[in-house]
């Protein structure tokens, strides 16, 4: 398994670049910086991924448009790429349904 490397200056997010780190196994941090996921599966149709922890527990899905919706506010400035600055603006329903 690979990991993921992150240089903001080279973003390559997509739907794409996730299935590519699907097919490579590469495994990434989740927010809360504890917890290493990767992509375990993916539905194209609904555009949706469920994810995989170092423990083995799977994540429910998790819809690329509100993965892209974070992304985007985080690139604009809008929002911190901190899980807690996150987790704060979805339950003030700014994000909705950014619970996996």
């Amino acid at each position: 398994m690979s990991t993921l490397e992150i240089h903001p200056k080279d973003c390559s997010f997509s739907w794409e670049k996730l299935m590519e780190m699907k097919e490579q196994e590469i495994e990434f941090w989740a927010g809360d910086g504890l917890t290493r996921l990767r992509i375990l599966d993916a539905d194209m149709r609904k555009r949706t991924i469920h994810m995989i922890t170092h423990k083995g527990e799977k994540t429910w899905p998790l819809k690329f448009q509100r993965l892209e919706d974070i992304h985007n506010r985080i690139h604009n400035g809008e929002l911190a790429p901190i899980a807690h600055e996150i987790d704060k603006q979805a339950q003030c329903g700014e994000i909705k349904s950014w619970v996996f």
